[in-house]
């Protein structure tokens, strides 16, 4: 199949089998132009650092949440960054836009329209360029809604 999708100049295919296998996707990644993009499942920097050392993808796709949060994010991207890698953050783009914008290299930011009910802001985006909120912390406040989806009550022990 990746042989077949060279002749469409795709900016990369995305995870061709199976998301843990480093070596099989080393190997495609030397036998293909198109580059390879994978690690949006990975939960751990090791995890990311043999996708790196083999050399399994030419796009990184770590996902802060996945891998355990800003700290090890940063770990994977100063990895990437030193083997000259690529990277486009998986998902929660609203965190996401923060970290690549961090980035030595373009990144790249995957963008869910279906997500902007849950803030009050919106990402905006320019040019196909997605702007770093100036606002305080991550930029974007939690909607109303969001309270009803995550509130959850519990009662602990008996009733007097």
């Amino acid at each position: 199949m990746c042989r077949t999708f060279e002749q469409f100049n795709l900016i990369w295919i995305e995870e061709p089998l199976d998301c843990y296998d480093a070596e099989g996707h080393a190997a495609l990644a030397a036998q293909f132009d198109t580059p390879i993009a994978t690690g949006e499942m990975l939960t751990s920097v090791s995890k990311h650092w043999e996708f790196i050392r083999q050399r399994g993808a030419d796009y990184l796709m770590p996902d802060a949440p996945h891998v355990g949060g800003i700290t090890p994010f940063l770990k994977v991207a100063t990895l990437a960054d030193h083997a000259r890698l690529m990277l486009a953050p998986h998902f929660a783009m609203e965190l996401h836009v923060h970290l690549a914008a961090c980035y030595s290299r373009e990144p790249w930011v995957e963008h869910f329209e279906w997500l902007e009910p849950l803030f009050n802001e919106k990402l905006e985006t320019r040019d196909g360029r997605m702007m770093v909120p100036t606002r305080p912390g991550l930029g974007l406040t939690l909607s109303d809604r969001v309270a009803g989806w995550t509130a959850q009550e519990a009662e602990v022990g008996a009733r007097g």
